[in-house]
C-alpha cells in the first residue's frame, strides 16, 4: 500500500510564545487515521509536541518517503508553519500529494491554495473527503464533488462546497496505536487554571458546531451551527476502555458546545454515573446560560471538579448588540453561585475592546468580572477573526488599528481602537486588571496557585511575565 504522513508541524517554527503555543490533542490525526487506515500505511509526525527542529522533521520525512502528506494547521497564527512544512516535503520529492486541512486551510482556503506546494486543502471537516480523495488518487474512485478547494490544470481556482459530517456516530474513534498515546497522557497541553485534574488523562471532543454565532467565533464557519452529537452509550464506553487500556484518571472535554441538547447532556451525564465511569473532569467551554440546577447536580456526581465559562462582558448593551450572546449578567451570578455549592470551580472569561464599545463598558466589564463570584477570570482583548460577525464589524467601522492588509491573529495584544479608547490602552488595562482582580489578595494567590497546580512563587514570575510583556509591546517590541 501507498504511504500517507499526517503531520502537526511545529509552531515554534514560527514563533515560541508561552502565551500562545502549546501541544496539540493528537486526536485529529488518529481520527484521520482510523479512517483511511485499511487504503494507505499511515504515519503520524507531531512536530509540535516532540518540538522537532526542521532537520528533524525533514529527516522524518525522508526516512518515511510518502505518497501522500496531510499537514493539519489549527490557527491561522501559525499559517505560515504550513507553508515551511509543505515546502520541505516538495524540495524532498515534488511528486509527493500535499493536502491541507484544519481550522486554518477551512478559513484561509483561497491563499492556502495558491500556495503551489499545497495541491489539495480540505474545506471542512474532512474525514470523508479525504477517503474519496485518496481514491482518486490511487486511481479507484472520482474526484471527489464537495470539499476541495485546489488549482486546476488551467491555473483557476476551484472551489467548492464546505463539508460537515451529519452523523457523528458513524466515525470510529479515534485510533491512538499510531501515536505513543502514554506521551501525551502524562503531559499537560499547558500551564494554567485549565490543566488537567490529575494525570494520566485525555482530552475529548464529542460534539461539533454551535446554534449560538457569537459576532467573534469561527465555530459557526468552521463547523457549522447545528450541533452534532456522538451517541453517548458509545461514548462512555468508549472512555471507559481508554481508562482500562491507559489507566487515564482524568478528562478535559473540548467541545464547544457539549450543553447545546438538554437531553444529550443529561443522558450523557446519567451514564457517565450508571457505568462507573469514575474520572474527574472539566468542562473548557461550559455555556452557563444553559445548565440546569438538576444538572449541575448530576455534574457533580457525575466527577465534575470545574468549567470554563464563557460570559464575554459586564454591559447588557454589549452583550447583546455587539457579541451577540445570549447571557444574562444576573443569572450567570446565581449560577457561578450553584457552581461553586456543588463543589466544582468556575473560570469565568470576558472580553474588552470591542468596536463600538465604550470605555465606561469596558470598565462595567472588569467591575463585573471582579465581583461575579469566579474563581479565576480572564481578559482578552477582543481578536479580529476572518469570517466572523466581528470581523465584519471591523471593517465596517474601520477601527482596526493598523493596515488591514497586513493583519495577523494576536491573541495577548488589542488590535482595535475608537475614538474613546486605543489598542494600547486595551492591551496595558487587559494585562494590568487581570493581575490586580486575581492576585489582589494572599488568599486569592493561593487560591489560584492550587488551580494552577504551581507555586506562589512560580506564579508570581507568570504574573511578571505577563506584565513585561505588554511593557515590551509599548516599546515595540525591545
Amino acid at each position: 500500500m501507498k504511504k500517507l504522513a499526517l503531520i502537526y508541524p511545529n509552531q515554534r517554527w514560527l514563533k515560541n510564545d508561552v502565551n500562545t503555543t502549546w501541544d496539540l490533542n493528537p486526536v485529529t490525526l488518529c481520527q484521520l487515521a482510523a479512517m483511511v487506515k485499511h487504503m494507505v500505511n499511515v504515519f503520524i509526525i507531531d512536530a509540535q509536541f516532540y518540538d522537532l527542529s526542521i532537520g528533524d522533521f525533514r529527516k522524518k520525512i525522508e526516512n518515511i518517503g510518502p505518497d501522500y502528506v496531510g499537514i493539519s494547521v489549527l490557527s491561522s497564527e501559525y499559517g505560515e508553519t504550513l507553508d515551511i512544512s509543505a515546502s520541505i516535503i516538495k524540495d524532498i520529492d515534488k511528486d509527493v500529494v500535499v493536502i491541507a486541512g484544519g481550522i486554518h486551510p477551512t478559513i484561509e482556503y483561497e491563499d492556502v491554495a495558491w500556495n503551489p506546494d499545497v495541491d489539495y486543502v480540505v474545506r471542512g471537516e474532512g474525514e470523508y473527503v479525504l477517503i474519496d480523495l485518496l481514491s482518486y488518487l490511487d486511481g479507484s474512485g472520482i474526484l471527489p464533488k464537495e470539499g476541495l478547494v485546489f488549482i486546476d490544470p488551467s491555473n483557476n481556482l476551484v472551489v467548492q462546497n464546505q463539508v460537515i459530517v451529519s452523523d457523528l456516530s458513524s466515525l470510529p474513534f479515534p485510533d491512538y496505536s499510531y501515536v505513543n498515546l502514554h506521551d501525551y497522557l502524562v503531559k499537560g497541553p499547558r500551564h494554567g487554571p485549565l490543566r488537567p485534574p490529575e494525570l494520566p488523562y485525555l482530552r475529548v471532543n464529542i460534539t461539533r458546531g454551535c446554534p449560538f454565532g457569537c459576532s467573534f467565533c469561527q465555530v459557526e464557519s468552521i463547523n457549522g451551527k447545528k450541533v452534532r452529537y456522538r451517541d453517548p452509550v458509545d461514548v462512555v464506553d468508549w472512555l471507559i476502555s481508554i481508562r482500562d487500556e491507559y489507566g487515564i484518571k482524568s478528562i478535559l472535554f473540548d467541545d464547544d458546545q457539549l450543553l447545546g441538547k438538554r437531553s444529550y447532556f443529561t443522558r450523557l451525564l446519567e451514564l457517565i454515573i450508571e457505568k462507573n465511569l469514575s474520572l474527574k473532569f472539566i468542562i473548557n467551554a461550559f455555556a452557563i446560560f444553559l445548565v440546569t440546577d438538576e444538572q449541575l447536580k448530576l455534574l457533580n456526581r457525575a466527577g465534575c471538579v470545574g468549567v470554563n465559562v464563557a460570559i464575554e462582558s459586564g454591559s447588557e448593551r454589549v452583550l447583546k448588540e455587539i457579541v451577540m450572546k445570549p447571557v444574562k449578567l444576573d443569572q450567570a451570578i446565581c449560577k457561578i453561585k450553584k457552581i461553586k455549592e456543588f463543589g466544582m470551580f468556575c473560570i469565568a472569561n470576558f472580553i474588552i475592546g470591542f468596536p463600538g464599545e465604550k470605555w465606561s463598558e469596558i470598565r462595567q466589564t472588569i467591575s463585573y468580572a471582579e465581583n461575579c463570584g469566579a474563581d479565576y477570570v480572564k481578559f482578552f482583548a477582543a481578536v479580529p477573526l476572518k469570517r466572523t460577525k466581528l470581523w465584519d464589524l471591523m471593517v465596517d467601522t474601520d477601527s482596526y488599528d493598523g493596515n488591514i492588509e497586513n493583519w495577523s491573529v494576536e491573541w495577548r495584544f488589542g488590535q482595535i481602537s475608537s475614538d474613546e479608547w486605543s489598542s494600547k490602552d486595551v492591551s496595558i488595562l487587559r494585562a494590568y486588571e487581570w493581575d490586580r482582580v486575581n492576585f489582589g489578595t494572599p488568599e486569592k494567590r493561593l487560591r489560584i496557585a492550587e488551580l494552577w497546580g504551581v507555586s506562589e512563587e512560580r506564579l508570581d514570575v507568570i504574573r511578571k511575565n505577563t506584565r513585561d510583556a505588554v511593557v515590551s509591546m509599548l516599546r515595540g517590541g525591545e
